[in-house]
């Protein structure tokens, strides 16, 4: 290449760039403006992203902790947003939280989180601020949750009812969430007083003791007299004993020689006789047994019974099984050949006449008297039973005769043989409104007591898979739930009778019923106990179980919900209403496990 051709080369590149240099000083301003607005929303951009990923975490920490019903949710993902935004603000750059967002989906709940961001550079450019957003998705856990829920409908709830509805229906919503229904859940309810109504429709007659052979049926008023004929001797000849008169005796059980005087009302009562008393001027069908006394047999059947009471029916509420092999408190299976695994029907008795008491004993106290006494049986029928006593009419089997008794079962004030018989038993079911119904229809229920042991009792076994209830799933996965909820002492409530000193518990009457010592206070410890037994027992089924106290100020009654808790802090005590919903509130929040989607 010549020289001079070299040159002229140079020359065009340097005359270029001289050129060029022009026209990039004409593109530099040209495109000054986009550029700072580029370089501008580049440093807000950097800074908004900072700002995202501090709000994606506030935003998984505020669903995992949006829990509950809707309201609590929302309160509760804001309380966790706001609470992140003030203790990471100098991260947050400035921006300020909008109110969190909650929604709740079939399968959980997702938040919502908006942030508003200051700009800096790109002010410039006429952008003030920018929106930054977060969104968190949860869904409760995959596994299978079964809750019974055993409330207390006494009498003591009767200003409460409402709010233990609102809680017990909280802990419903925080469970199902906004699900109708859940293959994954399952609630029963289960109220109790001093028994538990369990139904009786088909499946719980094949549970009951049909045929009185359970050593519990009729403990009350088996055997027991309720007439004689003063005066007469017993013939030791005709069996032994020695000389007895019974006109100087006492009623009550006949436990010396119950074969002998252990009596019998003939065709009334469906027993055949043996031989006819001495005492021509009593009428067929009634009798005196040998040889004085007319009183119950040995063995009476209370499904017989409500039969000769034409306006009313077993109810469902049932009485303790034996104590022996802790079958009161066990989730033993009914077995028909083992009488006593069977239940017995709750008979709650005729008790004496008004005008009775007003005539031969004022101050005594009736509390359940549906049906006449049949005080003409002193005059007509065995006019030699002249004794003014009138306890007699509680054991007096005649008076259930086919005559329609005075019947009341809408409660709270209750009469008749159902006497304080609650609302039955929900089964587990996983249909959310059947749940809420339940709720709903509840109601305190006045009389007998309060037994927290057959609450505890009734609420484990509609949890566990055999019968009686069957509904509990046998899949050791399943998580069992137990929510025991009382606002009292374990009880029974006291009568102005010296011939009952008690009215109607799951063991009888204090007079003649299972408890040792009969008093008040051997019914508290003797309840207390079973009460620690059934918990214990429920327990050993891997039933989780949560306590709630409500105005309990017995410290041994606390102590006792404590131990029953399976851990301390699934044991509350409530002094408020308030308190009382926010305890089932808090176990809802307890038992809603929930895992991030996204």
């Amino acid at each position: 290449m010549s020289g001079t051709n070299k040159e002229r080369r140079v020359a065009w590149v340097v005359d270029f760039r001289a050129d060029e240099a022009g026209g990039v000083a004409i593109l530099l301003g040209l495109f000054l403006v986009p550029l700072l607005f580029m370089g501008g929303l580049a440093v807000d951009y950097t800074r908004g992203l900072s700002v995202k990923y501090q709000l994606q975490a506030a935003a998984d920490a505020a669903v995992l902790a949006a829990r509950g019903s809707s309201d609590d949710a929302q309160a509760s993902a804001r309380s966790v947003a706001n609470a992140f935004a003030k203790t990471n603000s100098e991260k947050l750059n400035g921006a300020k939280l909008k109110p969190a967002v909650v929604v709740q989906t079939e399968a959980g709940v997702r938040v919502e989180l908006t942030a508003i961001l200051p700009t800096t550079i790109s002010k410039a450019v006429g952008i003030e601020e920018m929106e930054v957003h977060a969104i968190a998705e949860a869904m409760r856990a995959s596994s299978e949750i079964e809750i019974a829920m055993v409330l207390d409908n006494t009498g003591s709830m009767a200003g409460s009812m409402a709010d233990l509805k609102t809680g017990a229906k909280d802990l419903v919503a925080a469970i199902f969430g906004s699900s109708t229904k859940s293959a994954k859940v399952k609630m029963a309810v289960v109220p109790y007083v001093g028994t538990v109504n369990i139904g009786n429709g088909a499946e719980q007659m094949s549970w009951m003791d049909k045929n009185a052979d359970n050593s519990w049926h009729g403990h009350m008023i088996e055997g027991y007299s309720f007439g004689y004929e003063p005066g007469c001797k017993y013939d030791s000849s005709g069996g032994g004993g020695g000389s007895f008169d019974p006109g100087t005796g006492t009623h009550g059980w006949l436990d010396d020689g119950l074969t002998r005087f252990a009596s019998v009302l003939g065709s009334a009562l469906g027993i055949s006789s043996a031989h006819a008393a001495s005492a021509a001027d009593v009428p067929s069908p009634y009798q005196f047994w040998p040889d004085c006394w007319i009183g119950n047999p040995a063995k009476m059947n209370m499904f017989d019974t409500f039969a000769k009471i034409p306006n009313t029916t077993w109810k469902g509420c049932v009485m303790a099984r034996t104590e022996w092999n802790d079958r009161d408190v066990s989730d033993e299976a009914p077995d028909p050949s083992e009488p006593d695994t069977l239940f017995v029907p709750w008979f709650w008795p005729d008790s004496l006449d008004q005008t009775a008491i007003d005539m031969w004993s004022p101050g005594t106290e009736t509390v359940n008297n549906y049906l006449p006494d049949r005080l003409d049986l002193r005059n007509s029928m065995f006019p030699k039973f002249t004794d003014a006593w009138i306890g007699w009419g509680h054991y007096n089997w005649v008076k259930y005769n086919g005559t329609s008794a005075t019947i009341d079962e809408t409660g709270p004030d209750t009469l008749g043989p159902n006497k304080a018989c609650p609302d039955p038993i929900l089964p587990l079911t996983s249909v959310r409104s059947a749940i809420d119904g339940k709720i709903d229809s509840l109601s305190h229920w006045n009389g007998s007591g309060t037994n927290t042991a057959e609450g505890i009792a009734w609420g484990m076994r509609v949890l566990t898979p055999g019968a009686p209830f069957t509904e509990g799933s046998s899949d050791p996965a399943t998580q069992k739930v137990m929510v025991v909820m009382t606002d009292g002492v374990n009880n029974i409530d006291p009568v102005g009778d010296d011939a009952l000193i008690s009215q109607m518990s799951t063991y009888g009457t204090l007079a003649n019923g299972r408890i040792q010592p009969a008093s008040f206070g051997g019914f508290k410890a003797y309840a207390d106990t079973r009460m620690e037994k059934a918990c214990e027992i429920a327990k050993a089924q891997n039933i989780q179980v949560y306590t709630v106290a409500f105005n309990v100020t017995d410290e041994a009654t606390l102590n006792l919900l404590r131990d029953c808790a399976t851990r301390p802090p699934y044991a509350f005590s409530a002094s408020t209403t308030s308190e009382l919903v926010d305890a089932f509130r808090s176990i809802g929040t307890s038992l809603t496990e929930l895992r991030l989607t996204k």
